[in-house]
């Protein structure tokens, strides 16, 4: 441990994670470390997580970071938090106090909320250790919430460069393979940062000290021997045993000496050497929770008993079970939690009741008008006393604690709280039964927010049906804005287009409220493959409303809609007009949101036609935007979309800074991933592209959900490193990708095209003709694009053709590419189109053909060497050379065999294999497997003794 503090102090930092049995010392350790900590120099903060679910969001975090904020000055708080000020002050009102003039950090949809929330306390707690390093401790966190976890995860991934240091303390004995903290143990585990110490226990020879020490003399052997074996050699356990006896003054006979079986009979016993009125009032105590204010004590014991509860505090201090809280007047704490544990369990499920209903109207009567600041914590004890209470003021502050947890983004929690309510009710988690009543569909829509953010993808229709019920009571009720508003909720994706044909029926046709669901309605048939006509109806109707009522944010949003509809459709230059127009009238009012989709829209629609300036203007915007919003997948496709455009101009040093930025902020992005493999593959980094084509096969295999683009990236870039480095590069997984993309229920056309492809590039080359007829007729729409970073579709067109032997076809698509290549700027692409044209020339060897193919060559060669394009270079000089050898005319061989087929010929009937036929000819495997199919065809050869029979009888056998 020592050693992670010194890790932490040279600016590496650390987490580590104590285990252990109750009271073997855990929590005692971490204050030895923080002690040690703080002499040479670190700040230490503490943080508690507690067994109840009375914390509020974040408890364990918030303790120590409101700590920092309340003893740091404004600028400081200013300069450390910086633009996250906002998103901290959600989980910290401490921060609006120092810092007044912060303003609302701009709405996110959940799971992005989430993300900058974590990214901001992430940054102010490595900028804070920046100046002083910091160590911050989280106990007992077997009972942390999960949103508590998933930071801590978060922050793990994050801590390799920073004077921090994280200490957390749970119980073994406490964790199930089901448990949220085994989970988050196994993300931890990945990261180097992080270090597991399991804690064991005292030997017979500390158990001796540990008894000298209190007796004031050497203890007998055998009763050292008998308190070790009793205790295990427990810490916590050995100290109360020694205590106990300490006070019953027993360290004489080891055999007229009884030791307590198990620690809460050793704590039992040292509790009833305390009068029977302080182990009333600790019993109090103990159902308040592990801290608890002397104020509400007074009120559980009774007021005419309350002038004696000081002394009955004085002397529970006196023997160490409990101790006061440092600058909090009033408060306590029980020095362990097995104390306060053992005097729990002895309290009836009756008195329980009757003492949390107590406890629940007192925090009540206390807090006043300041109950929202303490919701989560009166929802606990109102529920506990709900037998006593009833259930509506335990409704009422779940209800408030649910909103709370929403809006501090731990979803999780708000689920919890949402539940609870709606079981106290009597309402059924599942089903279709609407709600019955204003309250049950306000619950309902809480618990359904929070199910869509916080359940996997695969669960999501929980979240619908949940939505649902409420929605179908609001729109029975008349209550139709709330209705609409449940059709407008972003968190639904695809299951949305029932609420919005339903919600549509409950509106004036030409009401704004019609518009912004025709342009929901329009968004959600472009996302799960609808109909193009309705789609492309559904945004006329919106923009007609729009325009009627001068809204611009709604015809800025009908426009970002209508673009991504002919983006899907493959109408690229009206999808970037229609983008860049609805990003110009977006930022005009603000809707920064909608800006992002329009820019990124007419980036991936600039980029595909060929006009990379326009591109590169839009993205710059939109990654300025992103920065500003703090927006993490905007910001992480900005990135991505930026990296693309270097990648076809072959600047490979900026894309790989780029992609490296973006792989920092979402290292399983397949995307990303992908294209860094194409970007080593091009430049000849084998090893390199070697390690992300592992990270890629581990990404994809992490996911249990297929994500459709994720998948037609893959399909696309995989056959495309194949090409470039002449090997089969996860051909498996390349064709898993592209099916799975094109058989997706949400597969839109554009998808499903790209995907196609992919299969395209593989069907080249295995030379699969009867593939490459089926797919050259439907990729007709990658006529004048670019797939991705590559390749241009007429270059792969001339491809397929040349696959199916169509090589008039070929060229007419070859020269295409080379258009479309030079006015774009594609340089790389450009470059490949050269070298894949000039082969076709060369093997066919047709009049003219040498000398075009020597040009094609010289420029391939040129942008390849300016590029450090090795694979291609290689290609390329491979082929020259073969080019310089070949007569300028071919001449007229039997049977149309083709120059490339006589000199295979040649060679099998010189003895040769495949292989040395392919390296001879600086050919692949493949093509000349390929060749050989053909040729064995044309001359009716069942194999190379036919075929050596058929080149002597015709004169080709040997090379002239």
């Amino acid at each position: 441990m020592t050693d992670a503090l010194d890790e932490a102090l040279a600016g590496r930092g650390q987490i580590v994670l104590l285990a252990g049995e109750p009271g073997i010392g855990k929590t005692r350790t971490a204050q030895e470390l923080a002690l040690r900590a703080e002499q040479q120099g670190v700040q230490v903060l503490w943080g508690w997580c507690y067994e109840n679910e009375g914390a509020p969001p974040y408890w364990p975090w918030v303790q120590p970071l409101r700590a920092y904020v309340q003893q740091a000055d404004p600028e400081q708080l200013r300069s450390e938090m910086g633009p996250g000020a906002a998103d901290i002050a959600e989980i910290i009102p401490e921060v609006r106090q120092k810092l007044p003039e912060l303003e609302q950090a701009p709405a996110l949809e959940p799971e992005q909320a989430r993300f900058r929330l974590f990214d901001s306390v992430t940054t102010f707690l490595k900028s804070a250790a920046q100046s002083q390093p910091l160590m911050l401790v989280l106990d007992d966190l077997h009972w942390a919430d999960k949103p508590s976890l998933l930071l801590l995860e978060f922050l793990a991934r994050q801590m390799t460069r920073c004077s921090l240091l994280v200490v957390g303390c749970y119980r073994t004995t406490d964790l199930s393979r089901r448990h949220p903290l085994s989970e988050t143990l196994s993300q931890l585990s990945r990261q180097p940062v992080f270090h597991r110490v399991h804690l064991q226990g005292l030997t017979e020879e500390d158990v001796g000290q540990f008894i000298q020490n209190a007796a004031g003399f050497s203890p007998m052997p055998d009763l050292v021997r008998n308190v070790h074996a009793r205790t295990g050699g427990n810490p916590f356990f050995t100290s109360e045993v020694v205590k106990l006896l300490a006070g019953q003054g027993e360290f004489g006979d080891p055999a007229e000496i009884r030791i307590p079986e198990g620690v809460r009979e050793a704590i039992g016993q040292r509790l009833n050497m305390l009068s029977e009125r302080c182990n009333e009032v600790l019993t109090a105590a103990s159902v308040i929770g592990r801290e608890f204010d002397s104020k509400i004590l007074k009120s559980l014991i009774g007021e005419s008993e309350t002038d004696d509860l000081l002394a009955e505090l004085e002397e529970a201090l006196g023997a160490l079970v409990i101790e006061e809280l440092p600058d909090a007047p009033e408060r306590y704490w029980f020095t362990h939690d097995l104390v306060r544990e053992t005097l729990v369990i002895e309290v009836s499920a009756a008195r329980r009741v009757r003492l949390h209903a107590r406890i629940a109207e007192a925090l009540e009567d206390m807090y006043g008008g300041d109950g929202e600041a303490h919701v989560s914590e009166l929802a606990y004890h109102f529920a506990q006393a709900e037998p006593v209470l009833g259930a509506d003021r335990m409704v009422n502050y779940s209800m408030l604690a649910g909103e709370e947890a929403l809006a501090a983004h731990a979803h999780e929690q708000a689920m919890g709280h949402f539940e609870r309510a709606l079981g106290a009710r009597g309402v059924p988690l599942t089903g279709a039964e609407p709600a019955s009543n204003t309250e049950t569909a306000a619950l309902l829509v809480g618990l359904g927010r929070a199910q869509a953010a916080a359940l996997p993808t695969y669960r999501t229709e929980e979240a619908v049906e949940t939505l649902g019920r409420a929605f179908e009571y609001y729109a029975m009720s008349g209550d139709i804005d709330r209705a609409v508003a449940i059709a407008e909720m972003p968190l639904l994706l695809h299951q949305a287009t029932g609420f919005v044909s339903r919600a549509l029926e409950l509106v004036p046709d030409d009401s704004l409220e019609a518009g912004r669901l025709w342009s929901r309605n329009g968004t959600e048939l472009a996302r799960t493959g609808g109909s193009y006509t309705d789609a492309h109806e559904s945004f006329q109707h919106a923009l007609a409303i729009a325009r009627r009522y001068g809204d611009t944010a709604l015809e800025a949003r009908a426009l970002a809609g209508a673009s991504n509809v002919e983006f899907m459709y493959q109408n690229h230059r009206e999808a970037a007009e229609l983008a860049v127009r609805g990003a110009e009238l977006a930022r005009k009012v603000d809707y920064w949101e909608i800006e992002a989709l329009s820019r990124g829209i007419a980036v991936l629609s600039l980029r595909i036609i060929g006009d990379l300036p326009g591109a590169r203007q839009q993205v710059r915007v939109m990654l300025d935007l992103a920065d500003r919003m703090r927006n993490h997948p905007l910001v992480t496709n900005a990135l991505m979309f930026n990296t693309t455009l270097s990648l076809l101009d072959g600047d490979w040093e900026t894309s790989r800074a780029l992609g490296e930025r973006a792989l920092a902020g979402g290292p399983l992005d397949s995307r990303q991933l992908a294209l860094r493999i194409l970007l080593e593959y091009q430049v000849g980094n084998s090893e390199e592209s070697d390690v992300y084509l592992n990270r890629l096969v581990e990404s994809i295999g992490a996911i249990s959900i297929r994500n459709l683009s994720f998948d037609t990236f893959t399909a696309v870039a995989l056959p495309m490193a194949a090409r470039i480095s002449g090997s089969n590069v996860e051909v498996q997984l390349a064709e898993e990708c592209a099916a799975a993309a094109i058989t997706s229920p949400f597969a839109v056309p554009l998808f499903a095209t790209w995907a196609r492809a992919g299969q395209a590039l593989s069907a080249v080359s295995r030379g699969d003709s009867v593939a490459a007829q089926q797919l050259y007729s439907q990729l007709d729409p990658i006529r004048g694009t670019v797939v991705l970073v590559g390749p241009a579709g007429d270059r792969l067109l001339g491809l397929l053709s040349v696959t199916m032997g169509n090589l008039a076809q070929a060229i007419a698509h070859f020269e295409d590419a080379l258009t479309f290549c030079r006015n774009a700027g594609y340089r790389p692409e450009l470059a490949w189109t050269c070298c894949d044209y000039a082969e076709m020339l060369v093997e066919r060897n047709g009049e003219g053909d040498r000398a075009k193919a020597v040009a094609l060559l010289e420029e391939s060669l040129a942008i390849s060497s300016e590029l450090g394009m090795r694979p291609l270079i290689a290609r390329v000089a491979a082929l020259q050379e073969q080019a310089e050898a070949q007569p300028v005319r071919a001449p007229a061989y039997p049977d149309r065999l083709t120059q490339r087929e006589v000199d295979v010929l040649r060679l099998i009937a010189a003895g040769k294999g495949n292989r040395e036929i392919a390296e001879q000819l600086f050919l692949s495997l493949r093509t000349i497997e390929r060749h050989i199919t053909n040729l064995y065809t044309k001359i009716s050869a069942r194999g190379k003794a036919d075929a050596t029979t058929y080149a002597l009888r015709h004169d080709l056998s040997s090379f002239s």
